[in-house]
């Protein structure tokens, strides 16, 4: 602390804080720092005796300095004055030289500015003598020729009116640039005009004709207003002949009617529109461009259509409205084809700049697809609602109510027919879930711009299967739990239960199936790849798998109901079945069993009853993935529970007859180590140190032994042959009755 206080960087702050994190007071400090004062202190008095000739020597070495420094201030002195005086000189020079420049600049303006308006003189008078020139001349193509010039002429006077904009010379001069401009524009439309009108047969000299008058209006930049004279001269006479002959304003048109107009428009187009086109595209200039199939032939048409045909665009009629539509997309796709050709000297491509235009958007638009969807999803609703309309339908969302004065076509019964014999289907849940996907992708109603849409209702379709599957399964297990045994297994409400698990597996392909279908019409934007499309399949395929997930529990717990019911039904008299075995060897002198009990081949048998329903519901094809799906389902459910069942019931069986056994052996003897012994073993139903196997059982007890040991035997068989586990309980059970076999 003290080498840090003695350094000449010694910083105060830094020394507080390090001593404030030792711990140390402000008290301690200054104690500290006192005893370094006065250890500084001695330090310097002790230098200054040590040295003390060198401590008296500084006042006598400083004798005289006053004077030195007094003698070389007064020449550094006027050394500053003359370089002062140096520095106002030159600036005084460096202004005189900047006002001179700024006087020159000035002058240069003046005189570009003054050659400017001498070019706008000339150019004004140049142009004023070529239109007179123009309009003496004859000739079609001199008179054209001069229009070119006088625009070129023209554009340069623009630029240089430009320049001095706010010059009086020029704001006079505008009038008279005015005017020049407008008769020059007027010479361009009436000469345009008149070459489209003798434009008949698209002669090479017509073209040539027109595309000099389009590369004039293209020097004036007024492009649009060239495209609106063409549109107005060649266009729109057509338009409104085909268009506008049509009564009602398009009103219930017929799809034929319409798709005849529209191949009228286009042979118009490919006829008159494509040579021009070709033809201007190859006159023109680099710099000048015109898209006259978008620009010209396009929004006339469209607009002509849109005025003309306003109820086309209107489904009232969905049927009519979608083959319009289609016919529409058609034409457009050929329209687009017809100007595919090269030559654009902008570059963009005919078809970039078609999507592009503002008419062609709101032709797409005006089509009202969300009311065209909002009627088929309508018909959907009411096909899945039923008759009574008591089923959960899909929630309407996304699209607007339809119109007042559309209609929604009568539900065909028919296809529903056909629906549920072409996928197989027993319920009329899955018939009419299965009939509304179709419907949604079917050929007559699906349109591209509706993929969204028609995806959208695909999951809302298999939601509402789900759970209304769900809840027809849980109401006939309910309505079934009251019958017991084999009445309930011979309940109708078994065989509704197999055709609803029938159905979920058939629903579930047959929605595989239109989404595969469904992919390959659907576009995918910006991707023609097969690993794309292949990807976006699984991704869709996917998603319907998840929709339909929940189904798996619902199939489940059907499966498990009708196993618990095949189980109720097979053991529901299995005690009654092992007392007339015991019955049977009871003090009746009966041989020793060879074969199993004949009850024990029928526990098994409703199960065989069912598997030949579910055969019959898959129209007797056992070999289908479902029918092995849901036997095997079964199969496992059932051999567990009845073997177990099995196990339970013999065990109580063979107990009872050891507590039988060694009542009778205590009776028989007096009480003792032995009687105690035998009490020991009366509730096993092996008892210790009974083994028959190898031997001919000669007791009525040995003999009930050895039928419950073959009926096992059987029972084990019997599982192994259906492909299934026994019960666990089942398996030790034939452990602990090994002795009692052959």
């Amino acid at each position: 602390m003290e080498a840090d206080a003695t350094r000449a960087a010694f910083d105060v702050d830094a020394y507080a804080a390090a001593a404030y994190a030792q711990g140390k007071s402000l008290e301690d400090l200054q104690t500290e720092l006192s005893g370094q004062l006065q250890r500084v202190r001695r330090s310097l008095y002790s230098l200054i005796n040590e040295r003390y000739e060198d401590f008296l020597g500084l006042s006598t070495s400083l004798t005289g300095i006053d004077t030195t420094i007094e003698d070389i201030r007064q020449p550094l002195a006027g050394i500053k004055q003359g370089i002062e005086h140096v520095h106002e000189e030159l600036q005084s020079k460096l202004e005189y030289m900047d006002s001179r420049l700024a006087y020159r600049t000035q002058l240069r303006e003046k005189k570009l500015l003054l050659r400017v308006f001498i070019d706008l003189s000339q150019l004004l008078d140049r142009v004023a003598m070529v239109l007179e020139e123009a309009e003496e001349t004859g000739d079609a193509e001199e008179y054209v020729k001069c229009l070119e010039r006088a625009a070129v002429d023209l554009s340069q006077i623009r630029y240089f009116a430009k320049k001095g904009e706010d010059h009086p010379f020029v704001v006079n001069a505008q009038q008279r640039v005015a005017k020049i401009e407008q008769s020059l524009l007027d010479a361009l439309g009436r000469f345009l005009s008149r070459c489209l009108a003798d434009y008949a047969n698209a002669s090479d000299e017509s073209t040539r004709l027109i595309a000099q008058g389009l590369r004039a209006y293209s020097a004036l930049e007024e492009v649009e207003q060239a495209e609106a004279i063409i549109r107005k001269e060649m266009v729109q006479p057509y338009a409104e002949r085909v268009f506008g002959a049509q009564p009602g304003r398009g009103m219930g048109l017929e799809p034929d009617k319409f798709a005849e107009m529209l191949r009228d428009i286009l042979q118009f187009v490919e006829t008159v529109g494509v040579p021009l086109a070709k033809g201007v595209d190859a006159q023109l200039a680099s710099g000048a461009t015109y898209h006259l199939g978008t620009r010209v032939f396009w929004r006339e048409i469209a607009t002509c259509m849109m005025e003309h045909l306003p109820l086309v665009f209107v489904p009232g009629m969905p049927d009519r409205f979608f083959k319009n539509y289609r016919a529409a997309c058609e034409f457009a796709r050929e329209f687009g084809g017809l100007f595919a050709f090269t030559g654009h000297l902008d570059g963009a491509p005919e078809s970039e700049v078609l999507a592009a235009d503002s008419t062609y958007i709101e032709f797409s638009r005006k089509w009202q697809l969300s009311a065209y969807f909002s009627i088929q999803k309508k018909l959907i609703i009411r096909v899945l609602d039923g008759e009574k309309g008591t089923s959960r339908s899909p929630e309407a969302g996304g699209s607007p109510a339809p119109p007042s004065n559309t209609r929604a076509p009568a539900v065909d019964q028919v296809a529903l027919a056909q629906a549920k014999q072409g996928a197989g289907l027993l319920t009329d849940q899955a018939t009419r879930a299965v009939w509304a996907m179709n419907r949604c992708w079917a050929p007559d109603v699906y349109l591209e711009p509706l993929a969204s849409k028609c995806w959208q209702l695909t999951m809302q379709i298999l939601m509402w299967y789900q759970q209304t599957a769900d809840a027809a399964v849980r109401q006939l297990i309910q309505r079934n739990a009251a019958a017991s045994g084999s009445q309930a297994l011979e309940s109708p409400d078994i065989d509704s239960l197999l055709h609803h698990v029938h159905d979920t597996y058939a629903m579930r392909t047959a929605a595989l199936d239109q989404t595969r279908r469904a992919c390959s019409i659907v576009p995918l934007l910006g991707e023609d790849t097969r690993e794309y499309q292949t990807g976006v399949a699984a991704s869709l395929e996917s998603a319907v798998e998840q929709a339909l997930l929940s189904l798996d529990a619902t199939v489940r717990g059907a499966a498990d109901y009708v196993a618990a019911t095949i189980v109720s039904s097979s053991t529901g008299n299995l005690a009654a079945q092992l007392r007339r075995t015991t019955s049977q060897f009871r003090h009746t002198n009966r041989p020793p069993p060879a074969d199993a009990s004949a009850y024990v081949a029928k526990l098994f048998a409703p199960l065989s009853a069912i598997e030949a329903q579910i055969d019959k519901a898959n129209r007797g094809d056992s070999s289908g993935e479902f029918v092995q799906a849901l036997k095997r389902m079964l199969r496992e459910r059932v051999c567990a529970d009845i073997s177990r069942e099995f196990a339970r019931a013999s065990t109580d069986a063979l107990a009872t007859i050891s507590k039988t056994e060694a009542s009778l052996l205590r009776l028989r003897k007096s009480r003792g180590p032995s009687a105690r012994a035998d009490a020991r073993a009366d509730d096993q139903p092996v008892p210790p140190g009974t083994d028959l196997r190898g031997k001919v059982p000669d007791s009525d007890n040995d003999k009930i032994r050895r039928q419950v040991w073959l009926d096992a035997a059987k029972v084990a068989h019997m599982v192994g042959d259906y492909d299934a586990q026994p019960d666990r309980e089942f398996a030790s059970f034939v452990v602990m009755i090994r002795p009692l076999g052959i």
